[in-house]
């Protein structure tokens, strides 16, 4: 309420100055006690009257005026002066200058022998000159400062300690590192509130939010259009791979996937998805490199409208007011038909034609981009491609799901039963994905071949399955028959867990060979015969939980985050970095230049490795060593957890419970 603050109570008082920060003016000393008071009045100088003023200032005799008729003993002058050295010594104390700063060497270097030639050439009497700060001032992330001499009256004039960009616009000139802390800070989960926080932390004085926050909109915009030209390079590196291998140049296959910045479609909260954001990536199945040739943003949020509409204004995203960040309204829902119908415009005004795109099961983005290169060719027919790691996700839910006769699993108990019918599972997806690699590495992708092979395949499988092996040394592919070279040995799910045989009936038989095709059937082979998936899309997804983590809003620059991201994988993290500085005008030195390059060196070194096959190898048996060591200490330990959904909760008469495979029964 108004009268609760305090009042400033120098503020009204006679001789404050606020321009000098509440400084009294030197007045001329008084006359005695016995010599009668004259009031004081303020007039308005001529111009004579204000050169003679000005003349006393300079000579420091302070500001009163020569004592003649019409004009007042004191005069105050209505514009603020510059800063005394005792003003500079309360502006600057010891505590301010305390803790630690991001200075630049060079500038450092410089500012000292400036200010002490000058002190060289002006103050002639101080032999040992003592310089010290007198007064600094923060500019973002870095800051200006002043000198001065302890021991005489010099103070240098103010100077930078950091390295501007050259802009030859109106106005200071950005400064170097607050440019590229914008541009390392969007290759990271933090924002700008936690970059102050990580500064203060190292004892550095944090610079201002809403600073940070236009330079990192500035940066945005510029990292956007980077990117946007390196894809169009890599789409003409691709064509010029086809032209080597004697194909068409502009004939490419792509792979595609869409990202949401949640973890569930539907929410309890609130209408509609839960997501408030969505990315659609396209990368290139050509190479081995799988560049990312196109990206689709969807964002529905907006902070400059929920802003205003908390103030009570009627305005409506996207496009209802200037600078607004939404392209979507907030209750459409998402699309990857609309991902992929643009990332098909944006490929098509490069001439490009999409002949195969693979997809997951859950989207029609292949038929997005079939709708736009039509504009370029109307005769054209872009064909959908199944991904295989996605077909064999959803064999296990399947398989999972299935309702088998209980009896068919080892074991006494229903959470035992439950445990084999998980493993079953597991080995199901396993065993599939494993034939149908070694099948088209035999055939080659021969389509002819593999549809004469295909049907014993999925017969010796399941007969091997209900414990026949007859078949299994000439069509199973990856069981023998054999004692020690038998599936059940090999495999890791099954062995590690003791499973020998399933007591299948009919139905039993029927659910499991219905499963089983889901992967080696004829019609499921023919949309995988090329075998690309879309792992590569996958793992650029995770690498934007990097950039926009999914429990963060980056309602402003989420095109940009994303767009480094992307930047960064095509180039790696040391080229990516130094692109992004010298397309932003900032001057990286060769320290800093070396330690990129050392950084691109080990990512590729550490993806060559992952590959290799010895690594691969390992961490198969250091998973089946998990599995074996989970299941010994399951029997050995009596224990169970105390975990079990809702126990404490009361349950209405009319519902039963759901329990949970690891409760207790």
């Amino acid at each position: 309420m108004k009268g609760d603050r305090k009042r400033i109570k120098s503020q009204f008082c006679k001789g404050h100055t606020p321009w000098n920060k509440g400084l009294t003016l030197e007045s001329e000393e008084t006359e005695s006690d016995s010599t009668p008071q004259i009031p004081r009045t303020v007039t308005r100088m001529s111009a004579e009257d204000f050169s003679l003023v000005t003349k006393s200032r300079l000579d420091g005799t302070g500001l009163s005026t020569p004592d003649c008729e019409g004009i007042s003993t004191s005069v105050r002058l209505l514009r603020p002066t510059a800063a005394s050295m005792q003003d500079l010594k309360q502006e600057s104390s010891k505590d301010d200058l305390e803790g630690m700063r991001l200075v630049d060497n060079e500038k450092v270097a410089e500012a000292w022998n400036t200010a002490l030639r000058l002190h060289r050439s002006t103050s002639t009497d101080c032999d040992d000159p003592q310089l010290q700060i007198a007064k600094e001032r923060k500019w973002g992330a870095c800051w200006k400062v002043t000198l001065k001499c302890v021991v005489c009256d010099f103070t240098a004039p103010e100077m930078k300690l950091y390295k501007e960009i050259k802009t030859g616009k109106p106005g200071p000139n950005p400064a170097a590192p607050n440019v590229g802390l914008a541009l390392g800070l969007q290759d990271t989960p933090i924002g700008n509130t936690r970059a102050r926080l990580l500064m203060a932390n190292m004892d550095i004085p944090p610079p201002c939010r809403s600073s940070m926050q236009r330079t990192s909109n500035k940066v945005a915009i510029a990292v956007t259009e980077l990117n946007t030209q390196d894809m169009a390079e890599k789409v003409e590196l691709v064509k010029e791979v086809n032209r080597k291998r004697g194909t068409e140049p502009c004939e490419m296959n792509i792979a595609m996937d869409g990202r949401y910045n949640s973890t569930t479609i539907a929410s309890r909260k609130k209408p509609g998805q839960n997501a408030s954001q969505a990315i659609g990536i396209a990368c290139e199945t050509v190479t081995d490199k799988k560049f990312i040739i196109g990206a689709s943003f969807q964002n529905k949020l907006c902070w400059t409208g929920a802003w205003l509409k908390g103030k009570g204004m009627d305005v409506k995203c996207p496009g209802g007011h200037p600078d607004c960040t939404a392209n979507m309204s907030a209750f459409a829902p998402f699309s990857e038909f609309n991902m992929g119908e643009d990332i098909g415009n944006q490929l098509a005004l490069q001439g490009v034609l999409i002949k195969y795109a693979t997809t997951d099961g859950d989207s029609k983005s292949a038929e997005g981009i079939d709708q736009a290169l039509k504009v370029l060719d109307p005769m054209w027919k872009v064909q959908r491609l199944a991904d295989p790691t996605h077909l064999a996700q959803g064999q296990f839910r399947q398989c999972y799901r299935a309702d088998f006769n209980p009896d068919m699993f080892p074991g006494t108990t229903r959470t035992q039963k439950l445990e084999a019918k998980k493993v079953l599972s597991q080995d199901v997806k396993a065993r599939c994905s494993l034939i149908l690699k070694e099948l088209m590495k035999d055939h080659a992708g021969d389509m002819k071949a593999l549809r004469s092979i295909l049907p014993r395949v999925l017969e010796a499988t399941l007969k091997c399955y209900s414990g026949d092996c007859s078949r299994c040394a000439w069509y199973s592919v990856v069981c023998r028959g054999g004692v020690t070279n038998s599936w059940w040995q090999r495999s890791m799910f099954l062995g590690c867990n003791k499973i020998t045989h399933f007591n299948m009936d009919d139905n039993d038989k029927h659910l499991l060979n219905e499963i089983l095709k889901m992967k080696l059937s004829v019609e499921v082979v023919e949309q995988m015969k090329l075998y690309t998936d879309t792992q590569k899309c996958e793992a650029v997804n995770r690498s934007m939980s990097i950039s926009l983590p999914k429990n963060v809003n980056f309602s402003r620059n989420m095109i940009g985050r994303a767009s480094s991201t992307i930047h960064r994988l095509n180039n790696g993290p040391g080229t990516s970095a130094i692109d992004k500085c010298q397309n932003s005008g900032v001057e990286l030195s060769s320290r800093a230049v070396r330690s990129l390059e050392q950084m691109d060196k080990e990512a590729a070194y550490h993806k060559e490795y992952q590959k290799s096959p010895s690594v691969v190898k390992r961490k198969l048996v250091q998973h089946g060593s998990k599995i074996s060591e989970h299941l010994k200490s399951k029997l050995s330990d009596k224990q169970r957890g105390d975990y079990k959904k809702g126990q404490l909760d009361p349950v209405p008469c009319f519902s039963k419970q759901a329990d949970h495979s690891y409760s207790k029964k």
